[in-house]
């Protein structure tokens, strides 16, 4: 499985109603800290950040994906989303 399945999957508790994931490994590849794992810019849109600040959605999606950042994922950009704030309601 990719790591970008693996996200997709960690990441179906939250009930997403959309999750786009980009590896921009190559554009960071041999930079000084990085001893393995890609990098990945995440946009999810969940029911779940309703109500939530940026810093709790977050620590919500790391959660998720805990077990990935230990190898597969070095660094993560997220952009998470409520229903309406993505579809500007």
């Amino acid at each position: 499985m990719s790591t970008i399945d693996a996200i997709k999957q960690a990441l179906q508790t939250l009930e997403p109603e959309l999750i786009d994931i980009e590896d921009d490994s190559a554009a960071h590849a041999g930079h000084a800290g990085n001893t393995g794992g890609g990098h990945y810019n995440l946009l999810i849109v969940s029911k779940a950040f309703d109500g939530l600040s940026l810093l709790k959605r977050h620590k919500l999606v790391y959660t998720e994906v805990d077990e990935l950042m230990q190898s597969q994922i070095h660094a993560l950009s997220i952009r998470a989303k409520t229903p309406a704030e993505y579809h500007g309601d």
